[in-house]
C-alpha cells in the first residue's frame, strides 16, 4: 500500500511538472507573435530613429526554425531614397563575421583537421606567429580572445579593392612588427587580429579561400546566397552609412578589410537570421546539418572567464543575461558606421538581429529593441543575483580600489600606440559603503556614462543592484583590475597615465610650439616695419615651424589614415620633422651652453637652452608613442 501511494505521488508530481512545462511553453508562444512584435518595435522606431538621428534600421526575430518577424525602417540609401528592406538590403555586419569564422573552425575540428589545443604554428606554412617568451598559443585562445596578441590597427583596411593585401602577407608583416604582449590564456582582450588569423588558418588547412570555404560550408547550407566577404560596392541593394553632423547626414566611405575573418561579411538581414536559426536548432538548418549538436553546445558554453561566476565568453559568442534574468548569447559588430547586434535566447529558441546605418549612438537603439522584446518573454527568477548578493561577507572595502580604470586596447608595438592618448573606455569606481560600489562608465547598451550600483558578492565579485550586470575586482602584480560586464579587462591608472593627462600634455607641447612660431612671426613683422636690427633667433623659429607642421599633418592625415597605412612621404618626410628639430635643438644647446659658460648674454642663452631642452623632451615623448619613423616599441 505504501509503495502504491508513492507511485501515485510520483505520477502526480510528474504530471504537474509536465503541465507546468506545457503551460510555460504555451504562454511563451502566445506572448510573442508577429503582430505583437510589430506593434512593440514600431512604437520604438516611430520615435527613436529621429531622436537618435539614425537614417535606417532593420529588425529580424526568429523562433524555432523560422523568421517570426522581419521589418525595415527608414532608408538604406538616403540619396536614392531606397527603403531599408531586410529581405533585399545588403548590410555590413562587421565583427559578427567572427562568429562565422568560429563556426568554420569548429567544422574543421569536427573533421579532426584542427585541434583546439595545438600550437597554431603547426597549421601555418608561409609564415610563423611570434610567441611571448617562447610560449605558443592555440586556437582555443584565439577563439576566446586570450592569445595575448597585440592589437592590429595599422593598415588593417584599404580604401580600394586594388589596395587589399592577401591575409597571409598582412599577418606575416604584423608578426614581424608586433609580437605578442602577454602570456596566452590568462586575460581577455578583444582581438581583431586573432580572428583574422583564425580565418587564415581555415584557409591554409582547407585549401580554400575563406570566402569560398564559407560559401560552400556555411552560406549555401544555410540558404544565404547574398552572403559574401567581398564588398559588393556597386550592388544597387548595398546599404550606405551616415554620420549626423551640423544638422545633416554625411555619407561615409566604405572600406575593404585585410583581415576578412574578423569583420568582412555582407548579407541581407533576413539571410543573416538563418545563422541564428541554425545555432538555436542544434546546428541544423532546414534539415541540413551545418554543425554537430555537441559542437553547438561547446560554442555556447563558457570557454573562458577570469572567474567562473562571470558570464564569460564562448566560441564566437559572448554570454550574458537579459534584464529579465533570462540567459542569452550575444555579439556586436561595427564597421564603416554600420552597427549590428545579434542575440540568441536558447531557452525560448528565439534569435534577434538588429542593424542600423549610423554609429553615432552605438548600440543604444539595439538595447532598447532587445529589452522591449525581452519584456514579452517569460522572465526568470532573480535567484542567482540575489543569492550572490546574500553571500557577501561584510568586509570593509579597501579605499585602494577607488579610482579610474581604463581599457588598454591600443597597440603596444608599432604605429598606433599613440591612439592611447586620444582616450579609451573608462570606469570610475568609488565606495558607497562597506559592501557597495558606485561604478560610473559607459555600460552595455548605453550611449553615455552613467552611475550603477554594485553590491559585493564575495571574493571580489560585485553584482548590479536590481540588475544582471557583474564586475570582478582583483589585483595583479600589485595593480587593481576590473573585469567589466562585457568581459573587457580594465586596469587602475594613475593620474599620469590617464587620458586627460596624456592629452593635455601633448596639446600643451603642441601649443607651445605654435605660440612660439606666432610670436616669432609677429616680432619679425614688427622689426621689418620699424626697420630695426633686433635679434630674432631663426633656430627657434625653425624648431617651432617643424613641430607645428608635424602636428598639423598628423592631426589631419595621420589620425585618419592609420587604418589604411601611411605613405612614404608621411613616414620619411613629415614624421622626420621632429627629429630634424631635435638636431637643431642640440645645436642650440651647444652654442648657448658655450655662451652661458663665457657669460655672454646669459639671460637670452638660458632661455634658448630651456627651449631646446623642452624640444628634446617633446621628441622623446613622440618617440615613446611611436609617432616617429623609428619606434620605441
Amino acid at each position: 500500500m505504501k509503495n502504491k501511494g508513492i507511485c501515485y505521488l510520483s505520477a502526480f508530481l510528474a504530471a504537474l511538472f509536465l503541465s507546468n512545462l506545457l503551460i510555460a511553453s504555451a504562454w511563451a508562444t502566445d506572448s510573442i507573435t508577429p503582430d505583437s512584435l510589430e506593434k512593440t518595435v514600431d512604437d520604438l522606431m516611430s520615435t527613436e530613429l529621429e531622436k537618435l538621428h539614425i537614417p535606417g534600421a532593420a529588425v529580424v526575430v526568429t523562433q524555432e526554425n523560422q523568421i517570426l518577424f522581419s521589418k525595415g525602417y527608414g532608408y538604406a540609401d538616403l540619396e536614392r531614397k531606397v527603403a531599408f528592406d531586410p529581405a533585399k538590403t545588403i548590410v555590413r555586419v562587421g565583427s559578427l563575421t567572427k562568429s562565422f569564422s568560429a563556426s568554420a573552425t569548429m567544422q574543421l575540428v569536427e573533421q579532426n583537421k584542427l585541434d583546439l589545443n595545438e600550437d597554431v604554428n603547426s597549421y601555418l606554412h608561409s609564415y610563423k606567429a611570434t610567441q611571448y617568451q617562447n610560449q605558443p598559443f592555440n586556437l582555443h585562445q584565439l577563439l576566446t580572445h586570450t592569445s595575448g596578441l597585440d592589437e592590429a590597427l595599422y593598415n588593417i583596411n584599404s580604401s580600394t579593392r586594388a589596395g587589399v593585401l592577401p591575409t597571409e602577407q598582412y599577418l606575416s608583416t604584423y608578426f614581424q612588427n608586433q609580437p605578442p604582449i602577454r602570456k596566452p590564456g590568462i586575460q581577455y582582450d578583444y582581438s581583431n587580429v586573432a580572428y583574422g588569423l583564425i580565418g587564415n588558418i581555415v584557409e591554409q588547412v582547407s585549401g580554400q579561400g575563406l570566402n569560398d570555404y564559407l560559401r560552400t560550408h556555411l552560406f549555401q547550407p544555410m540558404n544565404m546566397p547574398s552572403a559574401t566577404l567581398e564588398l559588393p560596392l556597386n550592388h544597387p541593394a548595398l546599404a550606405q552609412s551616415y554620420q549626423w553632423k551640423d544638422g545633416a547626414y554625411l555619407k561615409q566611405p566604405l572600406s575593404y578589410i585585410n583581415l576578412p575573418g574578423a569583420g568582412a561579411l555582407n548579407v541581407t538581414p533576413n539571410e543573416f537570421s538563418h545563422y541564428l536559426i541554425t545555432h538555436l536548432n542544434q546546428g541544423k538548418y532546414e534539415g541540413k546539418v551545418v554543425l554537430q549538436p555537441h559542437t553547438v553546445k561547446v560554442m555556447h558554453a563558457q570557454q573562458f572567464a577570469v572567474d567562473a561566476r562571470l558570464d564569460g565568453v564562448g566560441y564566437g559568442f559572448f554570454r550574458g543575461h537579459l534584464e529579465t534574468g533570462v540567459p542569452m548569447l550575444w555579439a556586436t559588430g561595427e564597421i564603416d558606421d554600420f552597427i549590428s547586434e545579434m542575440v540568441l535566447i536558447p531557452s525560448q529558441k528565439i534569435g534577434i538581429f538588429v542593424i542600423i546605418n549610423s554609429a553615432d549612438t552605438d548600440t543604444l537603439l539595439h538595447g532598447k529593441v532587445i529589452h522591449a522584446i525581452a519584456q514579452m518573454l517569460p522572465s526568470e527568477p532573480q535567484a542567482v543575483s540575489q543569492s550572490l548578493a546574500r553571500s557577501s561577507t561584510q568586509v570593509k572595502l579597501s579605499p585602494e580600489i577607488e579610482g579610474v580604470y581604463q581599457v588598454d586596447s591600443n597597440p603596444v608595438h608599432g604605429w598606433g600606440k599613440w591612439i592611447r592618448i586620444l582616450g579609451s573606455i573608462t570606469y570610475t569606481v568609488r565606495i558607497q559603503d562597506d559592501h557597495t560600489l558606485i561604478v560610473k562608465g559607459k555600460h552595455p547598451n548605453e550611449n553615455e556614462a552613467t552611475d550603477k550600483v554594485f553590491q559585493a558578492a564575495g571574493d571580489g565579485l560585485f553584482v548590479e543592484k536590481g540588475g544582471q550586470l557583474k564586475i570582478l575586482l582583483y589585483q595583479e602584480n600589485g595593480t587593481w583590475m576590473i573585469v567589466a560586464p562585457d568581459s573587457k579587462t580594465m586596469k587602475q591608472t594613475t593620474l599620469w597615465h590617464r587620458t586627460w593627462t596624456l592629452l593635455v600634455s601633448y596639446a600643451a607641447a603642441s601649443l607651445f610650439f605654435i605660440t612660439t612660431l606666432l610670436i616669432w612671426i609677429v616680432r619679425y613683422v614688427i622689426r621689418d616695419i620699424r626697420k630695426t636690427n633686433n635679434h630674432i633667433s631663426s633656430n627657434l623659429a625653425f624648431i617651432a615651424s617643424l613641430n607645428s607642421i608635424f602636428l598639423g599633418v598628423q592631426v589631419i592625415y595621420g589620425n585618419n589614415q592609420i587604418v589604411y597605412g601611411y605613405s612614404a612621404w608621411y613616414i620619411w618626410g613629415i614624421c622626420t620633422l621632429p627629429l630634424i628639430s631635435a638636431l637643431i635643438a642640440v645645436w642650440v644647446l651647444i652654442v648657448n651652453g658655450a655662451k652661458l659658460i663665457t657669460g655672454e648674454r646669459r639671460p637670452r642663452a638660458a632661455g634658448k637652452i630651456l627651449f631646446a631642452v623642452l624640444t628634446l623632451l617633446h621628441t622623446v615623448y613622440l618617440f615613446y608613442w611611436n609617432l616617429l619613423p623609428i619606434h620605441y616599441s
